[in-house]
């Protein structure tokens, strides 16, 4: 990820060229591209794809879409859909007026144009091949057969076709690699290079790509999934690293570390190489100081909750206290949703009160619940540091959080202060220990990853911790909302029709999706112009019910539970 001269023109894209319909405010703007390659990252539907094909057509770029192999294959079309017929595939076609469409594909991301080139540039058939014979064991041949090019693999005595026989993976290869070798793009765009790819392979062509802008001084946007794709080693290294999330602008992750942290950023990331990774490919990441912590969180995890809560739960080692509040800081800043837990001792360190005192839920509860002015967290804490002065308590962080740790007991006249300093934190997602330290937590006198996995492997406090810590995607609430759209919508549409023939009786749901609606809900008539709509699925609401007649109002079309309650 090494910085170099910059050879392409700024860009810069509104909302509604990524999102049509939406706002002219900016939604992506570089001055420049320093970098060899720049990754796109973020969730599904953050615009990550649409930005990157738009970068490449402002700039003329090369572009390969996640549809690159469909210009390599050959489909029956069945009218409503179509599936793959390679049976009958004969290669790319090589006469003039096919080549001049496959330049067209190209220019919507097929990867068609790439085995044009292994025909077109020996120099590059001969790296490509190079490249598969050292890292797979594989020979590519180029052959022509009645017009076409129909490139075969050969291993050992065997060979097939490499567009009939062979699977995705291996042709994804082939195409990446021939992109990546060409002379002709000066910026070539990518979109999900990982697909079919063995992460290894994924790795060393990103590596190749890597040298080959280097060597040319041309550029390359890489939009990813693939955690072992992202491996930033310094702070520098941020500035090629572009953060998508829905509703906000997209944002190059140096922006949001200060030239005062970047000094602490880069030993962070030597601490930990995927740190990055974890953070933006994580559902909600959990920041902790180290090793041992991630040993005795995951081993009460593994104990306590469903696989698939342990799956969901990623525990980012930062490397200290003072680590875990410069992430939360940085991650807050880009809008992540992340916790941290750390211990008690660092709510003294004037770099986490730093970060907890620019979040407005607990300056409020500062002042409502803790009485404070100014309301920061020293201000707080002030009583409780001069009394460790005053009892000359050392100033060794685990000494430290030993006396706050027992501050919390009842007649030291701090309890209920600290408590509830801790409880606003908490709310705020900073977990501090309140036993003092993780050692205490799991009572046992050193650090260690195996004496924490053993320790944690029986039941204790540190399970509090990670029932805290333990992260699963609960869409039930969501699906009980758009439930109850949909039967609003249902009721809607009998309503209209009620309007038109009052004396109807409907015995079932109306319109033009009534079919689909008739599975999720019956419709009874009641009389008088009224029916009721019942829930069948999803059986979680099965039996929840509505009445209304033709005038009944929207704010009165609400579910009620089957038991007759609300």
């Amino acid at each position: 990820m090494t910085q170099a001269p910059d050879p392409l023109s700024e860009v810069t894209l509104a909302f509604n060229d990524v999102f049509p319909g939406t706002t002219s405010d900016t939604f992506f703007e570089t001055k420049g591209w320093e970098y060899p390659v720049s990754y796109f990252v973020g969730r599904n539907g953050s615009g990550k794809s649409r930005t990157a094909k738009l970068v490449a057509e402002h700039l003329g770029g090369s572009y390969l879409s996640t549809d690159r192999l469909s210009g390599l294959m050959s489909f029956s079309n069945w009218g409503w859909t179509s599936v793959p017929a390679m049976d009958s595939y004969k290669g790319v076609p090589l006469g003039d007026t096919e080549r001049s469409q496959a330049a067209g594909l190209s220019a919507q991301g097929s990867g068609v144009g790439a085995l044009y080139a292994l025909k077109d540039q020996p120099e590059v058939w001969l790296r490509v091949a190079a490249f598969l014979r050292r890292a797979l064991g594989r020979v590519i041949e180029l052959r022509e057969s009645a017009g076409y090019l129909d490139p075969y693999i050969r291993v050992g005595g065997s060979e097939y076709s490499l567009l009939r026989d062979e699977g995705h993976g291996l042709r994804e290869l082939v195409i990446l690699l021939t992109a990546a070798y060409r002379e002709d793009w000066t910026l070539l765009v990518v979109d999900e290079p990982e697909l079919h790819l063995h992460p290894a392979m994924a790795r060393l062509w990103l590596s190749e790509l890597e040298n080959e802008c280097r060597r040319r001084n041309s550029r390359a946007v890489v939009v990813t999934h693939e955690p072992t794709m992202l491996k930033p080693a310094t702070a520098g290294d941020l500035g090629a690293v572009w953060y998508f999330s829905a509703d906000r602008p997209s944002q190059r992750l140096i922006d949001h570390v200060g030239t005062e942290l970047q000094g602490r950023v880069t030993s962070s990331l030597k601490t930990n190489p995927q740190l990055i990774s974890q953070l933006v490919f994580s559902p909600r990441p959990v920041l902790v100081e180290g090793v041992h912590d991630v040993a005795a969180l995951t081993t009460s995890l593994e104990r306590t909750q469903p696989p698939e809560v342990v799956a969901q739960t990623d525990l980012v080692e930062c490397g200290g206290s003072g680590a875990v509040a410069l992430w939360f800081a940085i991650s807050h800043s880009l809008g992540l949703d992340v916790r941290a837990v750390a211990d008690l001792d660092a709510c003294l360190a004037s770099e986490v009160q730093a970060v907890m005192d620019r979040s407005p839920d607990v300056v409020s509860k500062y002042r409502s619940v803790l009485l404070a002015e100014p309301p920061r967290s020293h201000v707080i804490l002030r009583p409780l540091i001069e009394e460790m002065n005053n009892q000359s308590v050392p100033a060794s962080p685990k000494q430290r959080a030993a006396w706050l740790a027992a501050s919390v007991a009842p007649g030291t006249g701090h309890e209920a202060r600290l408590t509830q300093f801790q409880d606003i934190w908490r709310d705020a997602g900073f977990w501090l220990h309140p036993q003092g330290t993780l050692e205490d937590v799991l009572s046992i006198t050193a650090k260690g990853r195996e004496v924490a996995q053993e320790a944690a492997s029986r039941p204790g406090p540190i399970d509090d911790v990670a029932r805290w810590c333990a992260f699963e995607l609960d869409a039930m609430g969501d699906v009980e909302i758009l439930l109850g759209a949909a039967v609003e919508r249902i009721a809607h549409a009998i309503m209209e029709a009620l309007r038109v023939e009052p004396l109807t009786q409907f015995t079932s749901p109306v319109g033009g999706s009534s079919i689909s609606d008739s599975r999720l809900v019956d419709v009874t008539p009641l009389g008088d112009g009224r029916h009721r709509i019942t829930v069948k699925k999803p059986e979680a609401f099965s039996g929840q019910w509505v009445d209304f007649s033709r005038d009944t109002p929207s704010n009165f079309l609400q579910l009620n539970k089957a038991d007759g309650g609300d």
